[in-house]
């Protein structure tokens, strides 16, 4: 079950046990005892009563070393999903919010605040609370939580404890409820291990205390590249993944100890940084290579002295991977998922089989409404390159001024606003992957030649920057117009036209594969029952009959929103004539009007006897009546000729 389908079953349960006091199987027995004492204790579900603690200097200074131990790692971790709108915070053992990282957006959104007591009696059911009571990992996820007004969130904690096994605080992670993973409260438990081992350290070695938390908790348990150094610029550790960034094949006992620039020569950008970064006593500079980017951040003592330096570096095509997943970077439609028989169909199906095969751009041609887009994704997913990103890009959507930076990204200071670091477009962000860009036809003439200029040279060049970045991109375009007339009017670039128009696949509409409008009808209705969680179990005859004679001028976009609305409103479980839209029925009485539709009776039977004569194949009808494939299938349909599929 998905995310999304598990909030509205808990909302469900949740609602039943506001309003009833009764509590479904749906919800876990921790949530449901927790419920219970807050509904025992007459907490109110829709309103919080966060109570705030102000925290005097001596309680602050009892706290101050697991502060001290806890928000070194606390950052670091945040550094890993930063701007993925998580939110890091530590309570103390009364559930007291001592230290809070986080983006300002999420910070805001949660309303937390330094000093808020989030026990179960002041918020009702959450992590932290649960955590203090169970002093176990828990995780509370969007309706568990008894007060409405966590629904949207899922929180994951973790306790920590001293080495006599004294509870001292709770570490919490909490985002949006669609963002949370299973991964995310082991993260949370690895690093609540890691502030513990830190405070048994610092016990007896205050002086080396964070950094064997780092080496031990998390150098060696992340897939980033970590490189910790003394002040005199000595190696102190280096985990594998450093190694492998840095092209450094030397073995352990040959760089521990050893000064930086015995590695890497004192004109490479990485040490260049680092005495940057010393002389300087500033933390947060970061560097971009082509294969990795590096952050370096000073690591302080109890007495705020500069101890060492932590690099960390992240390799380019993970950061892109991690920016690709929370953006929705994915394709999940496969060949699977595009459903019909007809002949016409099944061929525009092969063919985007065997682009999934090649390498060259693919331009997909069809109405509204026909699924472009899914067989662009089951073309990425057919291809090499399934495991890279697949973006989307819809040409008409993106405001005119800013195309260009959608598509190449900007660099630092490239203009007022520009986020510091600059920023990568969809070509970047794609690179080893594939990029769909819908409704290419609606791109602006000027854009169109940088456009084409990149799929020429195979690199991009950010806004405001100077550096070529190369890139690996397979363009998959994809229009509802004719771009050949286009081409005539002046509104798109011939040559452009064709550099994207290698492969072409022309997506029938639904008119040309009428003998699909009832698989399609079952397919979408039994779809849709799992998503609405309803149980209309079919469709009568007459119903079908109405869908199959209606033009379906928004193709099978369209015939799914009208099962859609009409699932939603049927009081049966079958779906009658009368249960349609007034329009569809409208229209397909005015069409059954014999002054309005004339039949041709002599091309009528004409067409039977070459079906029967032929054995239904409709190629050689088509050729010997002298017309296209396309204009038969319209005319067997509008004829309603029952006919054997060859």
């Amino acid at each position: 079950m998905d995310n999304l389908s598990m909030r509205k079953s808990l909302e469900k349960a949740w609602d039943i046990f506001v309003t009833t006091g009764k509590i479904t199987s749906s919800v876990r027995p921790v949530i449901a005892k927790s419920w219970q004492r807050c509904s025992d204790n007459q907490l109110s579900p829709f309103t919080n009563r966060i109570l705030r603690t102000s925290l005097s200097e001596d309680e602050l200074g009892k706290q101050h070393a697991l502060l001290e131990t806890a928000v070194p790692i606390m950052k670091n971790l945040y550094n890993i999903v930063k701007g993925s709108f998580f939110l890091i915070s530590l309570t103390n053992s009364k559930g007291v919010y001592i230290a809070i990282e986080g983006d300002h957006n999420i910070i805001k959104n949660t309303k937390v605040r330094l000093g808020d007591n989030w026990t179960e009696e002041s918020a009702g059911t959450n992590s932290i609370g649960l955590c203090l009571l169970t002093q176990k990992p828990s995780q509370v996820f969007a309706a568990e939580h008894f007060c409405i007004t966590g629904h949207d969130w899922a929180a994951s904690s973790a306790p920590i404890f001293d080495e006599d096994n004294n509870l001292l605080g709770v570490l919490t992670m909490v985002g949006d409820y669609d963002k949370v993973h299973p991964h995310t409260l082991g993260m949370i438990v690895a690093a609540a291990s890691a502030i513990e081992n830190s405070w048994r350290i610092q016990k007896s070695y205050i002086e080396i205390a964070i950094v064997d938390a780092f080496k031990t908790s998390m150098m060696e348990s992340i897939s980033d590249g970590i490189l910790a150094l003394k002040t005199d610029r000595t190696i102190m550790h280096i985990n594998k993944c450093a190694k492998n960034l840095l092209k450094i094949t030397k073995p352990e006992d040959k760089i521990l100890s050893q000064p930086i620039n015995t590695l890497l020569g004192k004109n490479h950008p990485l040490y260049q940084g680092i005495e940057n970064c010393f002389e300087q006593k500033k933390t947060g500079f970061s560097l971009d290579a082509n294969d990795y980017t590096a952050n370096y951040k000073l690591i302080y003592s109890t007495n705020n002295e500069i101890i060492g330096l932590l690099l960390v570096l992240r390799e380019m095509k993970k950061v892109k991977k991690f920016v690709n997943r929370f953006v929705g970077a994915m394709a999940t439609y496969t060949f699977e998922d595009l459903i019909g028989q007809n002949d016409l169909f099944l061929s525009t199906v092969m063919l985007g089989k065997t682009a999934a095969n090649s390498i060259s751009n693919v331009l997909l041609v069809g109405e509204s409404g026909t699924g472009k887009e899914i067989f662009a994704q089951a073309i990425h997913n057919a291809s090499n390159r399934k495991n890279n990103p697949f973006l989307a890009i819809n040409c008409a959507a993106l405001p005119r001024n800013l195309i260009e930076s959608e598509l190449f990204g900007y660099a630092d200071g490239a203009f007022t606003g520009a986020k510091k670091g600059g920023n990568p477009g969809k070509f970047e962000l794609a690179d080893g992957g594939t990029l769909f860009l819908d409704e290419i036809g609606e791109m602006p003439l000027e854009f169109q030649a940088v456009l084409l200029r990149v799929l020429q040279e195979n690199s991009i060049t950010r806004i405001g920057g100077g550096k070529l970045i190369p890139i690996d991109v397979r363009i998959i375009a994809a229009t509802n117009k004719k771009l050949e007339e286009e081409i005539k009017l002046g509104h798109f670039r011939e040559d452009l036209f064709y550099r994207l128009n290698v492969l072409r696949i022309n997506i029938p509409s639904l008119r040309e594969r009428p003998d699909d409008i009832v698989i399609l009808a079952e397919h979408f209705l039994n779809k849709l029952n799992q998503r609405l969680n309803k149980d209309v179990s079919q469709i009568s005859k007459d119903a079908l009959d109405v869908l199959t004679r209606y033009r379906w001028p928004g193709n099978a976009r369209e015939l799914q929103n009208v099962l859609e609305r009409t699932i939603n409103i049927v009081t049966g479980n079958i779906i009658t004539t009368s249960d349609l839209p007034a329009t569809i029925r409208n229209t397909v009485e005015e069409k059954d009007e014999p002054m309005l539709v004339p039949l041709d009776n002599y091309e009528k039977e004409l067409i039977i006897s070459l079906l029967n004569k032929n054995k239904g194949n409709k190629s050689k009808v088509a050729e010997f009546m002298g017309i296209s494939r396309t204009t038969l299938y319209r005319k067997i349909y509008e004829y309603r000729i029952e006919h054997t599929e060859a």
